[in-house]
């Protein structure tokens, strides 16, 4: 169960580097472009992992490797392109919920993964209450917020698409090899594909336009995220690598529980840029949704 423990890890840290690119993306680079380039170059430093292990030099391994990590940087611009123009929290959680869907359907039909009757429960309880704790029960009556909420629901559902077909793949790499190779190879594979954001001449006055207003405490703000972020990120791998990835998804829902946590204690802060809007029917109902997910979790860990 050591991938249990790895996992709520990663999610707690991801949780709170969710909720510092929203400050990130208002504050200091004005565009998702300019924050998934530079962190399309900051993924090169995951090759620090070079001298716990062996790198695999067949090229399978490598292609592999190169193309997941650019379907990674892929998915990350949906993600932060949904999380700049709408609420952190409401994108989020439909992302945890719908990605171990589509991980679970991928991993089924191409890596031949079965979850036996508890873990099933387990995955059902924990995707349950990823999508409850994302529901908005109280309705939307006017059209422009029904529109608004489409367009919120269809970027997260094809954010959530592109993530499930992310994972699978990754699982495959892991698969393959060594997690350090693995693991090094897809960081490879995200760095190189950070340059192809250079390409359309908008992009390149996003990305260079946007440092030059760069703030010193915004940059040390984003150097601390990225940490964060790199850290999170090579423990969830470390938790797919040697766990189930279908599992490992499924507890999305609980990085945002986490996030509920750390957005109340900063939307008074940053109120403008959370807008968080917790009401007390709307707390009950992810308090309960909170209950279900832990429900899973205990399933997970018998």
């Amino acid at each position: 169960m050591t991938w249990l423990f790895v996992a709520l890890a990663a999610y707690f840290l991801i949780s709170l580097n969710l909720t510092l690119d929203k400050v990130i993306l208002k504050n200091a680079i004005p565009h998702p472009v300019a924050y998934c380039f530079y962190m399309g170059l900051l993924s090169i430093f995951g090759l620090v992992f070079l001298p716990f292990g062996t790198l695999s030099l067949d090229w399978n391994n490598i292609i592999t490797g190169i193309v997941v990590g650019a379907v990674f940087l892929g998915a990350l611009f949906v993600m932060y392109k949904a999380v700049f123009a709408h609420e952190a929290s409401r994108v989020g959680p439909i992302i945890g919920a719908v990605t171990p869907i589509f991980v679970s359907l991928f991993s089924f039909l191409f890596l031949d993964e079965v979850l036996g009757w508890r873990e099933l429960v387990a995955f059902l309880l924990l995707v349950a209450g990823g999508i409850l704790i994302s529901v908005d029960l109280n309705g939307i009556d006017k059209s422009q917020k029904r529109k608004t909420a489409l367009r919120i629901l269809g970027i997260s559902i094809f954010s959530a698409l592109v993530f499930g077909i992310y994972y699978v793949l990754l699982k495959h790499v892991y698969d393959q090899g060594t997690f350090v190779s693995g693991f090094c190879w897809t960081r490879v594979g995200s760095f190189l594909a950070s340059f192809l954001f250079l390409i359309p001449g908008r992009n390149r006055r996003l990305i260079f336009g946007g440092t030059k207003t760069l703030k010193l405490n915004s940059g040390v703000l984003v150097l601390f995220n990225k940490t964060l972020s790199g850290i999170a990120f090579a423990l969830l791998n470390y938790a797919i690598a040697i766990g189930s990835v279908t599992l490992v998804n499924a507890m999305q829902g609980l990085q945002y529980v986490f996030l509920l946590i750390i957005v109340a204690f900063l939307s008074k802060e940053y109120p403008k840029i959370l807008a968080e809007q917790i009401h007390k029917k709307a707390l009950t109902q992810k308090i309960f949704a909170i209950i279900i997910i832990g429900l899973g979790l205990a399933m997970t860990a018998l």
